[in-house]
């Protein structure tokens, strides 16, 4: 049986009131069909399955056309491809996450779909986020790790819930509601799982001395003593701004007197500087006349800034963030010349071997925004369908860095921003750990997580990757207040400490504008800040 969009809408609209929808679309189109409601049973509306995407194990989208109705999406399946299910829910008594399907995570194929054909993802998510869950709480215990009263309380709660779903039959209200209670469980037994091994592979080990605590110091640049009093108890590392735009607004004259205020205002302490970046096509810091000129002139241009600011302070700075997201610029869609990804590495790759060349000594980090690629999902529909597809010059970080590898690219870290992305703390792990894969050093050089959602001035100029446009705003653990940031800073922090292939962690911000920093405006520091500044003691006194 075909049917039209029409048709499939109603059919999806109606699968409450009905018995089960037999597949429909595979026999003739090759088309898949999933089904998803909210947490009483009722279909999600088009408006809510609009970040919908498909992607493999290492965490990049497919570009797979899907067209969206009442409680329903449909997609073909790429040939010959593993992959998982994602789209944000939420999930009362937990939050709004992306939330993942994955077959009990051998990742679905076409062949695989196609026998579960409509998939209803409440009950995909649930089944395999448990299956998840049972791996990492069997990972646990042999490794000696503890496993809590609570949440072996949540285990078990989100298994009975999820036997509950299996015995629904053709209940489908049923089974959605009994699917989003083990949902909900599952999600906190996941990250209460993944933070108490982390605790534990903490415990036993000696501190880790030479480990870098850092901040964004932008604040510091104009010296305010009690400023850098804060700043200086919790961190020993910052990240001070050299963006060309700011250096050299008219061609052929710099000016890097706002770099160095922020470097002098480091004199005394034993604070490391990185300076950021080195190379950064992004309309607000690029000056105009570096923009909408052609490849060659814009290359020559930025390794003439990385070796002129390299040369100036080579004997003050040894870290630098030499190319700045370059797997998503330059924007033509914000007024750039667009490169072609190759241009993007040719860039990377130059850019390194001029930093070298300038200070054999210096240490070089590839900084990389959107670890998820959710910049995939800001596409407009076309025509009756969605298309998740990337700009010509962006690529997913890790093929970016697979290209980089492939040219022989020479760097001394990986640097990953992690800003509040809508993901849990277990799906955050997970991300981290892809990215172990190239043999370096990885630095998060960029995290934040919102305390509040109020409106404050500057706004407007505050871009956000996390979870595509409206990302945000999901709110982990079901609100933004000072408590759940402070959960989220610590809960990451730990995660990413307990990794011994992590070798840095930079937040963002210390003292902005926005609702991120630890410390307010008028210099009264949030609970966040009292978090870990105990957190980091904690640790640098463990013997």
């Amino acid at each position: 049986m075909d049917c039209n969009r029409r048709e499939f809408i109603a059919l999806a609209g109606a699968a409450l009131s009905g018995p089960a929808i037999l597949p429909v679309f595979a026999e003739v189109s090759g088309e898949i069909q999933c089904l998803v409601y909210d947490a009483d049973g009722q279909p999600l509306p088009p408006t809510a399955l609009e970040r919908f995407h498909i992607c493999d194990s290492l965490m990049r989208p497919f570009t797979v056309p899907f067209e969206t109705g009442s409680g329903a999406v449909r997609f073909t399946p790429p040939a010959d491809k593993s992959f998982r299910i994602s789209l944000p829910l939420i999930v009362p008594g937990f939050g709004e996450v992306f939330v993942y399907a994955d077959d009990g995570g051998e990742g679905y194929n076409e062949g695989s779909l196609h026998h579960a054909n409509p998939l209803v993802l409440n009950y995909a998510f649930a089944r395999d986020r448990m299956a998840t869950v049972r791996k990492v709480e069997a990972d646990c215990r042999q490794s000696g790790v503890v496993i809590s009263p609570e949440t072996q309380e949540r285990i078990d709660a989100a298994q009975s819930s999820l036997t509950r779903a299996e015995a629904a039959g053709a209940d489908r209200t049923a089974q959605v509601r009994a699917s989003m209670e083990s949902l909900r469980d599952s999600l906190w037994a996941g990250e209460l799982l993944v933070l108490a091994r982390a605790r534990t592979a903490i415990e036993h080990r000696p501190s880790r001395a030479g480990f870098l605590f850092g901040c964004n110091g932008f604040g510091l640049a104009a010296g305010y003593p009690d400023t850098l009093n804060q700043f200086s108890a919790i961190f020993n590392y910052t990240t001070i701004p050299i963006y060309e735009g700011w250096v050299e607004r008219e061609k052929g004259h710099p000016d890097y007197s706002l770099f160095e205020a922020a470097l002098n205002t480091l004199i005394g302490t034993t604070i490391v500087p990185k300076g950021h970046p080195g190379i950064w096509l992004e309309p607000e810091n690029t000056p105009k006349w570096l923009q909408n000129i052609s490849y060659d002139e814009t290359k020559r241009y930025c390794l003439e800034h990385v070796r002129q600011a390299i040369s100036r302070y080579r004997h003050r700075v040894h870290v630098w963030d030499i190319v700045n997201e370059a797997h998503v610029q330059p924007e033509v869609d914000r007024g750039m010349n667009g490169f072609t990804r190759e241009d993007n590495v040719d860039l990377t790759v130059s850019a390194l071997r001029a930093a070298h060349e300038t200070d054999p000594t210096c240490f070089r980090i590839i900084n990389i925004t959107g670890t998820w690629a959710d910049y995939y999902m800001g596409e407009h529909p076309e025509g009756t369908k969605w298309q998740r597809r990337p700009a010509a010059w962006q690529q997913s970080p890790y093929d970016y860095l697979s290209m980089l590898r492939d040219a022989d690219a020479r760097y001394d870290a990986i640097g990953l921003q992690y800003y509040h992305s809508g993901r849990d703390m277990l799906e955050f792990e997970r991300d981290l750990e892809s990215f172990n894969h190239f043999g370096k050093p990885i630095h998060v050089t960029e995290m934040g997580f919102p305390c509040s959602l109020a409106p404050f001035p500057g706004q407007e100029q505050y871009a956000y990757w996390g979870g595509g446009n409206g990302g945000e705003k999901m709110a982990w653990h079901n609100d933004f207040t000072e408590s759940v940031q402070a959960d989220w800073v610590e809960y990451a922090y730990t995660i990413a400490y307990s990794k011994p292939w992590i070798e840095a962690i930079t937040y963002w911000d210390f003292n902005g504008r926005g609702h991120d920093g630890f410390v307010q405006e008028d210099g009264t520091p949030r609970e966040s800040y009292d978090r870990l500044k105990n957190l980091l003691a904690k640790w640098r006194n463990q013997s």
